[in-house]
């Protein structure tokens, strides 16, 4: 009888401490998922809790990836809260209005061409049942584009513009790096899927973010529909790509100018005045701010916030500067809905995946002012440089490199 010695046994491996964080990440996601939906219903015939559903889905998703793999690790934990977070709050979105956001910039066609009034001219005092019924807050070079587009046949032109939004974003997750069929699965991010369900255009906007380090000039042509978005045109002038930013200045002052005989100037200053009447209104409809720190915190300490995103932003050069001026962007929009969050996604996947899961995975449910805690991720991370990947790592862009 051959007996072992003792150092030869092998004793199962203790977990390390960077798997006991990584459980207890997931522990926590999964507390604030459960604490965040606790209400939130399913568009079901008797609608269904979300909880359980959720508890569920993710034990079936954390077998499945048991017997695929074989073993289970922190960041499977925290992908499987994810996906099945993100999946569920994609179907609660059928419970809203569909396209009401193309609604509106058809709505504002529609009174254009009548020559009736588009923008706001009194206080809003309740939110409208009817969505479409919501200001419209754009700048009157738009007019002429969306009265063109309420001309059209309606389902031509809802087909037309949820297809192209869906493109426009494959193409812009392709060029910050995703692969085909991940760049097909981001969509089902809340963001994304919000954003395509209502018909915002932040979706397609957001496809000219992310071709900035090609086409700089599109950094400016984002504050064609949203102002605040040509935030992220200070990238061009902190790279001191001084071409590109005239050339975006340039084609955005010509479609002005361009517009201007077709809209007059009183469309200018009912615009400005309707932004007036827009921030007025906010404290009587919730609403009309959403997840915007406007919600939360006085405006004086707003302008601050911005002021130190866009500092904290011009601390970096290169790709990583446009994903911090993406998050910045996000810290200065004065309303902010899920879809605003798209910006951020660059930075996000300048995370390690236990990080990156975790920010996803914040933003994947119920979104309202805990989705700033994602936000903090991002800005942690920048004083905690394990949380984030290399350089060479960030933003590769699928269509070459600049």
């Amino acid at each position: 009888m051959t007996v072992r010695p003792l150092t030869a046994r092998r004793l199962p491996a203790r977990p390390g401490r960077g798997a006991t964080i990584g459980w207890l990440a997931v522990a926590w996601l999964g507390a604030y998922i459960l604490i965040v939906v606790y209400d939130w219903r399913l568009p079901t015939r008797d609608g269904t809790s979300f909880g359980p559903v959720w508890l569920v889905g993710v034990a079936v998703t954390l077998a499945v990836l048991r017997r695929w793999r074989g073993r289970w690790d922190p960041v499977d934990g925290l992908i499987a809260c994810t996906a099945v977070g993100a999946l569920l709050t994609d179907l609660v979105q059928f419970n809203g209005q569909l396209l009401r956001d193309l609604g509106i910039y058809l709505r504002a066609g529609e009174h254009f061409t009548a020559g009736t009034t588009v923008y706001l001219t009194s206080l809003v005092t309740a939110a409208p049942i009817d969505k479409t019924l919501y200001p419209y807050l754009y700048p009157p070079p738009t007019l002429p584009i969306v009265a063109i587009l309420a001309a059209l046949p309606r389902p031509l032109v809802e087909i037309g513009w949820l297809a192209g939004s869906a493109a426009a974003a494959w193409a812009a997750l392709r060029l910050i790096g995703l692969g085909p069929m991940a760049a097909i699965a981001a969509l089902l991010w809340p963001p994304f899927f919000q954003g395509l369900y209502v018909g915002n255009v932040a979706v397609p906007a957001f496809a000219l973010f992310a071709a900035a380090p090609w086409f700089g000039g599109g950094l400016v042509l984002a504050a064609t529909f949203k102002p605040y978005s040509g935030l992220a045109a200070l990238w061009l002038a902190r790279q001191r790509r001084w071409r590109a930013l005239l050339v975006g200045v340039g084609i955005l002052g010509g479609l002005a100018v361009l517009t201007l005989p077709i809209v007059g100037p009183d469309a200018w200053r009912a615009w400005i005045e309707g932004l007036r009447w827009y921030a007025a209104s906010e404290p009587n409809v919730p609403a009309l701010v959403s997840m915007g720190l406007a919600a939360s915190i006085p405006a004086p300490f707003q302008l601050a916030a911005a002021a130190a995103a866009i500092g904290w932003a011009g601390l970096a050069r290169g790709r990583e500067g446009l994903a911090r001026f993406g998050v910045a962007t996000v810290v200065a929009s004065p309303s902010l809905f899920s879809h605003g969050f798209l910006v951020a996604l660059p930075a996000l996947l300048g995370l390690r995946p236990m990080a990156l899961w975790l920010a996803l995975g914040i933003t994947s449910v119920a979104p309202g002012l805990a989705w700033w805690l994602a936000i903090l991720v991002v800005l942690v991370a920048t004083v905690l440089p394990g949380l984030q990947k290399t350089p060479d790592d960030r933003w590769p862009g699928a269509y070459g490199t600049v």
